[in-house]
């Protein structure tokens, strides 16, 4: 049952076809001659057959013809089986002088002549056989590549179930807490609709503006009830359509920002203000705030906006501009990109 389920690898397919084709020479040459010269002869002629058909699907075919170079494969294709035809037949002209003839033999032009011939017809083998060593090769890939597909497609739909597990969870204490702490299921929705945002939206390539705005929305709050007193939060947009497609998570590192570096908690009147504006189609977002007095201890400034800037070279190369510094008592960030 074991061997019935292994597959045979082509190799093994291989190794059963010079089997079958030594054995069926060999059965070929006993008529004339003793089991063991013909199978000293099958040798020689078989191994004649293996060098060539090796020697031009592994050597030969890859290495010359496949680089453009045709005329000098042919050369090099010729000299090979020449050699390979007189090899064999000296082989066995020796042999057979040495080991068996009772009277030697004179040596004849005729057998390297015949000798010659079947190593051509081995030779249009080799081609053949190297079509369908690629052909399965190629197969092979392809399996191996569906193989893959459905793995992933498998861990995609494993993926999703914690997700949607961790929202039934999260949609359970919601109600709870509707009853005991109203505040509690607001922070608890819009941290839902946050993690909804990064499975169902972050892996695309391209999403809806409203679905990026309504995202740093979410996060403004969920930051807000960390902080002592309120924060100020304007967000405006002008000629924003519904249609308007941008990549995901493209505008909260600008935000992020904000509250890494630019919120003094000691302050009644920290703001942020995203102002979102199109002009031939080109999208331009600035975020300001007001500039901390002290700055924070143990922040590495500058990291989100940075890596801002790597994903937008790649994205957009160089049509793209992102300004930030002070200007007065406030930071501003802008930037400029073509949808």
């Amino acid at each position: 049952m074991m061997l019935a389920d292994r597959k045979i690898s082509l190799k093994h397919i291989q190794w059963i076809i010079w089997i079958v084709l030594y054995a069926v020479h060999v059965l070929s040459i006993m008529p004339y001659d003793p089991i063991g010269q013909a199978m000293v002869y099958s040798a020689i002629n078989v191994g004649s057959y293996f060098v060539i058909v090796y020697g031009n699907a592994f050597f030969l075919l890859p290495r010359i013809y496949e680089k453009k170079q045709k005329v000098i494969y042919a050369l090099v294709a010729l000299v090979f089986i020449i050699m390979v035809a007189i090899l064999r037949y000296y082989t066995t002209f020796y042999v057979y002088n040495h080991f068996y003839a009772e009277k030697p033999i004179p040596f004849k032009w005729s057998g390297i002549s015949s000798s010659l011939i079947s190593s051509i017809l081995i030779y249009l083998t080799s081609i053949l056989f190297y079509i369908s060593l690629n052909f399965f090769q190629l197969k092979q890939k392809q399996e191996q590549l569906q193989k893959q597909h459905a793995e992933a497609a498998l861990n995609m739909l494993k993926a999703q179930v914690q997700p949607h597990f961790l929202f039934n969870t999260l949609n359970n204490i919601y109600f709870i807490a509707q009853r005991e702490s109203p505040v509690t299921a607001a922070l608890l929705e819009q941290l839902s609709q946050i993690m909804r945002y990064f499975v169902d939206e972050a892996p695309k390539d391209r999403i809806s503006l409203s679905s990026e705005i309504n995202f740093i929305r979410n996060y403004i709050e969920l930051e807000k009830m960390r902080m002592r007193y309120p924060l100020t939060v304007t967000i405006s947009g002008d000629g924003i359509s519904e249609d308007i497609a941008v990549p995901p998570m493209l505008l909260i590192p600008l935000v992020e920002n904000v509250f890494k570096h630019g919120i003094d908690k000691l302050r009644n009147d920290n703001f942020i203000l995203l102002s979102l504006s199109l002009h031939q189609n080109r999208l331009e977002v600035i975020v300001e705030n007001r500039l901390q007095e002290k700055p924070m201890k143990g922040t590495d400034s500058g990291t989100g906006i940075r890596n801002l800037k790597d994903r937008l070279s790649l994205l957009y190369g160089t049509d793209y501009a992102l300004v930030t510094g002070e200007s007065g008592s406030h930071y501003r960030a802008q930037l400029n990109i073509h949808l």
